[in-house]
């Protein structure tokens, strides 16, 4: 990634006093000349922020608990997030914050990293709505991965579309928000849930649906 700085000099127009503006002369300035290009190397830019990550989330149903074929309270989820970074520098600092929301519960111990540290997430104390890490260092163009497992705990009976977002920070504070790299557009990780009384499913009064599904 090449980041590009110009500076442009000054230009002033002058006219003599009681000119018309038909009268005045055309002042030009080749200014392009003085454009200056700094193509920086990607060193200068190592820790500045500049430095671009990308993160994707994915969800897989793993365990159908009554063996619905959809999912259902009971049923378990594994999530799988990748950060990667596109640079050719390596990416310092670079941490993850998921938080859960209120249909799921993280089933504790099983957050696995292939780098980094687990700050929150496989201790029997910890929170069961958040999953923080420290990656540490990311190579350039690598990626680290985290998987953890889920519990469908509360529905609604009907339709319900279970929405989950991670946030990288890379160095220098940058944010990143998670993509569902399996479906168009830039969106939050989605399937649809079913709760009480499987058989009656509500499709009116619904505004979103999940972008996956099983």
């Amino acid at each position: 990634m090449k980041k590009i700085i110009t500076t442009v000099s000054a230009m002033t127009l002058t006219a003599p006093s009681g000119a018309t503006k038909e009268s005045q002369p055309v002042v030009q300035d080749n200014y392009l000349e003085d454009l200056e290009f700094i193509y920086a190397s990607e060193e200068s830019f190592k820790g500045s922020g500049f430095i671009d990550l990308s993160v994707e989330k994915t969800v897989l149903l793993t365990h159908d608990a009554d063996n619905s074929g959809d999912i259902t309270v009971g049923d378990k989820l594994k999530y799988t997030i990748q950060v990667h970074n596109l640079d050719d520098v390596e990416a310092s600092g670079v941490s993850l914050l998921d938080f859960l929301e209120s249909k799921i519960e993280l089933n504790l111990g099983t957050v696995a990293v292939t780098q980094g540290v687990v700050i929150s997430g496989n201790d029997f104390m910890d929170d069961t709505d958040v999953v923080y890490l420290d990656f540490g260092t990311i190579a350039s163009n690598w990626f680290a991965l985290v998987n953890f497992d889920v519990t469908v705990t509360n529905l609604e009976p009907g339709l319900n579309v279970i929405s989950n977002s991670a946030e990288a920070y890379g160095p220098s504070g940058s944010f990143f928000l998670s993509d569902d790299p399996t479906t168009p557009g830039y969106d939050p990780t989605m399937v649809d849930a079913y709760g009480a009384y499987p058989d009656l499913i509500f499709t009116d009064g619904f505004e979103f649906r999940g972008s996956g599904g099983f």
